[in-house]
């Protein structure tokens, strides 16, 4: 992909993103979806929580737009010569795309409800299978067996573990939000270093839609995620590290060992918060799923970090995670972002143990 598209795309996520921020803040203000200060929160003002419905118009509406730019057969016409092979394999990747934004509409839909009047953990869970379900049916499946029914059944089950994964990790400011961009950014470097053309045009606008609301949302928070936006955002990194599993594994071949570590390194923070939670809950007879202050995050805080420290750590750790891929498969991404933020971010590290 040259320099100009990619810059387009990611300026048209930032810019969709962040036009929509304004007027869903007001609304969010008389419709009374925001998160008031309470119990064990932080915050000492109530927050609207619509960054998540922001960035999924930041993703969704070009993605739609290719795609209806793509099925019209007027419209493709149009195209450069060397842009209508995209047009063509765009269309008939369509359902699945369809699909995986249905599914993340899905799921915000459900937080969206679950945070307004709170909802049963296993009712999410069954809406969370469904919407993981659709992709997989569009042919959206990891392949790691030779049955299908067992390749489908893993991919629904890593969908739904990531999707819980950046919901339990939403527990301070910028912490979802920075680690799934740092995420979105080391898979866009694999997915341009593998010519995966789709899969790093919808990062490119994820990038730019995801840099619109951490700037909304980290060191201060003037809009929350929610569980609608945390769960739509985990659901989206899922369906792209799946379909960049899919890219990696060629017709006929055994499974590559980047197929298996690679979606697992690249969400290695969200995962490991949710297996620890997990598995120190379940030890203490506690349910997974009841809301407490036994996150990473909150263990670095009880350690003596700050919470925005607690947060600058854990996105060096996920970009710590991602470094083995990214040296294995260099690209463009890797030298002009990867690097100078993998140098900032160690700068904001250093800052936070050496200030008084």
């Amino acid at each position: 992909m040259t320099l100009y598209p990619c810059a387009l795309l990611v300026l048209a996520g930032y810019a969709l993103t962040r036009a929509a921020l304004f007027p869903l803040r007001m609304l969010a203000q008389r419709f009374g979806l925001v998160d008031a200060p309470a119990g064990r929160k932080d915050h000492a003002a109530p927050v609207p929580l619509v960054g998540g419905i922001a960035l999924l118009i930041g993703v969704g509406l070009p993605a739609l737009a290719a795609v209806g730019f793509a099925g019209a057969a007027d419209l493709a016409a149009l195209l450069p010569t060397t842009a209508t092979a995209h047009a063509q394999g765009l269309a008939q990747r369509s359902p699945q795309l369809l699909l995986v934004l249905a599914g993340a509409l899905a799921n915000l839909l459900l937080g969206a409800i679950d945070d307004r009047r709170g909802l049963p953990a296993s009712l999410r869970l069954v809406v969370q299978c469904g919407a993981a379900l659709m992709p997989v049916l569009a042919g959206l499946s990891v392949q790691l067996t030779d049955v299908p029914v067992m390749d489908g059944a893993l991919t629904v089950l890593f969908i739904v573990a990531v999707t819980n994964a950046f919901n339990f990790i939403d527990n301070m400011n910028g912490l979802c939000l920075g680690t799934a961009l740092i995420a979105t950014l080391n898979l866009l470097a694999l997915a341009v270093a593998g010519g995966e053309v789709f899969v790093a045009g919808l990062l490119l606008c994820l990038a730019g839609a995801l840099f619109a609301v951490l700037s909304n949302n980290f060191p201060h928070a003037r809009v929350f995620s929610g569980d609608a936006g945390s769960t739509s955002l985990g659901f989206l990194l899922a369906c792209l590290a799946v379909a960049h599993t899919f890219a990696l594994r060629p017709t006929g071949s055994g499974v590559p060992w980047l197929s298996v570590a690679g979606p697992l390194l690249l969400l290695a923070v969200p995962l490991a918060d949710i297996a620890t939670v997990f598995t120190t809950r379940l030890a203490r007879g506690v349910h997974p799923f009841t809301a407490g202050h036994d996150h990473l995050s909150h263990r670095l805080v009880r350690k003596g970090f700050t919470r925005h420290g607690a947060v600058i750590w854990l996105w060096g750790l996920a970009l710590l995670c991602g470094l083995p891929l990214l040296l294995l498969i260099p690209s463009m991404i890797t030298l002009c972002v990867w690097v100078p933020g993998a140098l900032a971010l160690l700068l904001l590290m250093v800052r936070t143990i050496t200030r008084p």
